[in-house]
């Protein structure tokens, strides 16, 4: 055979499902790391809510590519072997801490509800001379903020969105490459 037979829409799932959690658990870091209000997470679960959140913001950024470039019914495969490749990788690195029932649950529960909320905006993100307002990347500071610190603060989600930045260029770059295939 000539040509390689291009990848289907669950492989690139899968592809994508590798890389993914080491984008969501280093920006979780990196939000941790810089954003001071954050450093002081009080438990383990909430630490582990910010890494759902920052997974499922991932997965939505995955989700949106693959509806651009696989369209609708195609998307649907996708999505659904990235959720549940993610959701075995995820397991497998917090060990034996929490059950894979309790954890598939909790992401595919934080991820369908941040599909939702994340599908009313148009834009990713904003182009150089446009506000963020009404962005993905924006809403999802946005969350970050209102469900961990209880303020909405201009200043703080402008930080979220630049500790952000290189590991959301990172990841499209990555996705790029599971689109070639």
């Amino acid at each position: 055979m000539l040509f390689k037979a291009k990848a289907s829409p669950e492989e690139k799932g899968e592809l994508t499902a590798a890389f993914l959690p080491g984008f969501a658990i280093h920006g979780a870091q990196e939000l941790m790391n810089q954003v001071p209000q954050l450093a002081d997470l009080d438990a383990q679960d909430r630490t582990l809510d910010l890494l759902f959140e920052t997974f499922a913001f991932f997965m939505h950024l995955a989700n949106r590519l693959a509806f651009r470039e696989l369209g609708a019914q195609q998307c649907s495969g996708f999505s659904q072997q990235m959720l549940a490749a993610v959701a075995d990788r995820l397991m497998k690195s917090l060990g034996a801490s929490y059950s894979s029932v309790q954890v598939i649950s909790l992401l595919r529960d934080k991820y369908n509800e941040r599909e939702n909320y994340y599908g009313q905006f148009r834009q990713l993100m904003p182009a150089p001379d446009q506000p963020k307002k009404n962005t993905v990347l924006w809403e999802f500071s946005k969350v970050i903020f209102d469900e961990f610190v209880g303020t909405d603060d201009t200043m703080d989600l402008i930080l979220v969105d630049h500790i952000l930045a290189m590991e959301i260029a990172g990841f499209l770059g990555q996705m790029k490459e599971v689109w070639k295939r």
